[in-house]
């Protein structure tokens, strides 16, 4: 029941975010744009390989664990993306911006792949061959879930101290209530990240794996309220004023 509450809310949250992101923007142009439509898309496949390897058997697993890798990868990484991306916003260092993009690529590449190589083997056929991979893929997914929240708090660790200095050089009390919005929102996030890494050591394999697209729809959705915070910043917080 539980399993399938997570998917539910998931492809809910999944067909909304993705209204909502069609809805809001008017040009479609933008990287931030394409970086909240793809993460938003990916959790459908991502939950959708779960429901086949958990639900239906005469699905093949490597199918199913395809679906989940694709779904995986465009949505942890696009997170980051939107992450770097929302940076342009407040963030003037091209150095510090690119850097930060190596970062998110260099990462990908090796905690995406180790990942993907071993969920493949846990589904063999060979129960020996099966059982190895196992071991490997527990640790390995434990070090990864690790690497990618340390690589979203430095980004929004970026992104919250460039804010900061931004809203410093306003002192009218709508600004720092737009500080402390921002804030909140990016607390929150952590807050997020650190449940699903709790929830991946406790080990309740089943529970934990629906239960990080359920997270990553709810980061997805706290984008739109930041979104509506960095346009008052823009707007010089005209839109806070009135």
């Amino acid at each position: 029941f539980v399993l399938a509450a997570f998917a539910t809310l998931v492809y809910y949250n999944a067909i909304e975010l993705i209204v909502l992101c069609l809805a809001t923007f008017k040009r479609c142009g933008s990287l931030y744009f394409w970086c909240l439509l793809i993460t938003s898309i990916s959790l459908i496949p991502h939950v959708s390989g779960y429901v086949l390897l958990f639900f239906r058997q005469d699905v093949s697993r490597y199918a199913a664990v395809s679906l989940i890798i694709i779904g995986w990868i465009c949505t942890v990484t696009g997170q980051s993306l939107v992450l770097w991306s929302r940076l342009h916003f407040v963030l003037h260092n091209p150095r510090l911006i690119k850097g930060l993009l190596v970062m998110i690529i260099v990462n990908a590449f090796l905690l995406h792949t180790p990942i993907t190589v071993l969920l493949f083997g846990t589904v063999s056929p060979r129960p020996s061959l099966s059982h190895t991979f196992s071991v490997g893929y527990n640790i390995m997914e434990r070090i990864q879930l690790v690497g990618f929240c340390i690589q979203e708090f430095i980004l929004s660790g970026v992104y919250v101290w460039e804010t900061t200095k931004m809203l410093r050089l306003r002192s009218e009390a709508h600004h720092r209530r737009i500080l402390a919005q921002l804030l909140a929102m990016n607390v929150v996030v952590l807050v997020i990240d650190l449940v699903v890494v709790i929830v991946e050591y406790i080990g309740f394999y089943a529970v934990q794996v629906m239960f990080k697209p359920v997270a990553y729809s709810i980061k997805l959705k706290l984008e739109y309220a930041v979104l509506g915070r960095l346009v008052q910043i823009a707007q010089g917080g005209s839109a806070a004023a009135s």
